[in-house]
């Protein structure tokens, strides 16, 4: 797991600006499902940022 958080917080630093689950689950190649939970659990951690952009369909945003 600690690869897969690296890998999410290398494409948060990288881009520079929020993106969407999907948008970063593509980039690093991972389930989308996979990579959310890992986002909430750095989220919680105070590793990063996230905001629920769409409500009715569970789009979140993610930022460092």
């Amino acid at each position: 797991m600690e690869d897969l958080e690296s890998k999410i917080l290398d494409v948060l630093k990288r881009e520079g600006v929020p993106l969407v689950t999907s948008e970063i689950a593509e980039k690093i190649g991972v389930d989308r499902r996979v990579v959310l939970r890992r986002l909430q659990r750095l989220a919680i951690e105070g590793k990063i940022k996230g905001r629920k952009i769409e409500a009715a369909n569970g789009i979140w945003i993610w930022w460092i």
